[in-house]
């Protein structure tokens, strides 16, 4: 597990689903076809974010972004 990458591609994910929704329609849905993209990222991110987790509270070192490296 390298929890610099997976950080980075947590930021990436996150940041991707916000441009999404800001492309919400006027009724604040999501276009169609973009639903399952959305839930895809958000499944990812869920994944990524519980693996960092189990990674440091088993003792694994942070991500160097969030010790200030």
């Amino acid at each position: 597990m390298d929890p610099n990458a997976n950080l980075t591609e947590q930021l990436f994910l996150a940041r991707r689903i916000q441009t999404e929704w800001d492309r919400c329609n006027e009724d604040g849905t999501l276009p169609e076809g973009q639903q399952e993209k959305v839930a895809d990222m958000a499944n990812r991110l869920a994944e990524l974010v519980t693996s960092l987790d189990q990674w440091i509270s088993k003792g694994g070192f942070l991500p160097q972004r969030w010790e200030g490296k």
